[in-house]
């Protein structure tokens, strides 16, 4: 079951996601400039919302980070193992993992690893577990985790892959490139939003003073001038969100059925209402959605983007955003015409007040508030309370 989201969202004078040389970051679509947010900028975004706002117990969360020797070696202490050998034991199964030590930084890996700590927990009373094994091998210049009764790198990979994975790493994947068997495919996609309007690109030049300078002279020697100068680049646009949860992914991802509907919603959540942070303290751009759609459908997910083909723009005394959802109601309507709604199990939609008055297509399935859209979508796409 494919669990779709699509949103409309106005932002005004923002740099969301920058590109290499500081300038809000846009694309191309149907032959005009748009403005665009990048669907790893968004996710980011989302999974920081999900952990912060979600009620979903602390196992579910994970985190991408280079500091895991220091989360896995309390573990170990803990276990009255010797500060020196849980160090060392600690690095080894980090290895095993492909994160070797960074030898500029010490206390961290190479690589960022995305776990959870549920698996930090499994790798740690793997370690405690064959104590009496793994000790004699931690001596020497050459100290190692032994491969034979029982090979502890292979116990430690089998237990990330064959367990079940936190919620986030079972949304958004993983991968390993020096250990494969532990890689997770993503059971979330997610677009790069763009602009329905037409790009158009702006610059804020700025200037601090010294607010401790030497005014008291003013003649014609001082400085009255800034001490520093700049420019920032921004736009305003209104964009198109879109992403999708493969249920059937996601719950072969968490290994069970528990927590599959409310990681399902948590993520939704997140989703609509996750802005991200690129340059808010000096735009503040902090908008909700003014219309979310969700489809839960069977076989392959559709994007409603080309309703946007040709940028949306204020016309016929209608607001950008009035025709923006009067397109997306159409498209929706040309689509169903041509392929039907066979796959469509549910689908909904909520948009102000002033915007519902474009509905004309969707209109029978507008829902009063996100809540109750989201509700009902999920009791579609879990109709046995997964």
């Amino acid at each position: 079951m494919q669990f779709e989201i699509h949103v409309l969202q106005s932002f005004p004078p923002a740099n969301l996601n920058r590109d290499e040389n500081g300038m809000p970051k846009s694309t191309v679509f149907g032959g005009r400039p748009r403005a665009r947010i990048s669907s790893q900028c968004q996710k980011r975004a989302v999974r920081l919302h999900y952990q912060a706002h979600s009620e979903l117990s602390a196992d579910q969360f994970a985190n991408r980070s280079r500091s895991w020797l220091a989360e896995l070696k309390p573990l170990l202490l803990q276990a009255e193992i010797a500060e020196e050998q849980a160090e060392i034991a600690a690095k080894l199964a980090l290895g095993v993992l492909g994160a070797e030590e960074d030898p500029k930084s010490p206390g961290k890996t190479k690589t960022i690893l995305f776990l959870g700590q549920t698996e930090i927990e499994a790798i740690a009373n793997i370690l405690i577990t064959n104590w009496e094994v793994i000790a004699p091998g931690l001596t020497g210049d050459t100290p190692a985790l032994p491969k034979k009764d029982p090979n502890i790198p292979k116990v430690i990979e089998k237990s990330l892959a064959t367990t079940g994975k936190p919620g986030d790493v079972a949304l958004f994947g993983r991968m390993m490139a020096s250990l494969p068997s532990v890689n997770v495919d993503a059971s979330v996609q997610m677009a790069h939003a763009i602009s329905v309007n037409k790009l158009q690109q702006e610059f804020d030049f700025f200037t601090a003073v010294d607010d401790l300078s030497d005014t008291s002279d003013l003649g014609a020697e001082t400085d009255s001038g800034a001490d520093h100068l700049g420019e920032t680049g921004y736009n305003s646009s209104t964009y198109y969100r879109f992403t999708v949860v493969d249920t059937q992914q996601l719950e072969k991802n968490l290994g069970s059925k528990e927590h599959l509907s409310g990681i399902t919603q948590a993520f939704a959540e997140a989703f609509i209402q996750a802005i991200p942070t690129g340059h808010q303290n000096g735009f503040a751009a902090h908008s909700l959605p003014a219309a979310v759609m969700v489809i839960v459908r069977h076989g392959q997910p559709v994007s409603l983007v080309d309703a946007f083909e040709n940028p949306v723009a204020p016309k016929n005394g209608m607001s950008l955003l009035e025709n923006a959802v009067a397109k997306l109601d159409y498209h929706w309507h040309e689509l169903t015409k041509m392929y039907g709604e066979k796959s469509v199990a549910f689908k909904g939609i909520v948009t102000r007040e002033q915007l519902a008055q474009r509905l004309e297509h969707l209109k029978t399935v507008e829902k009063p508030t996100v809540e109750e859209l989201l509700k009902d979508a999920i009791a579609a796409a879990f109709p046995e309370g997964e």
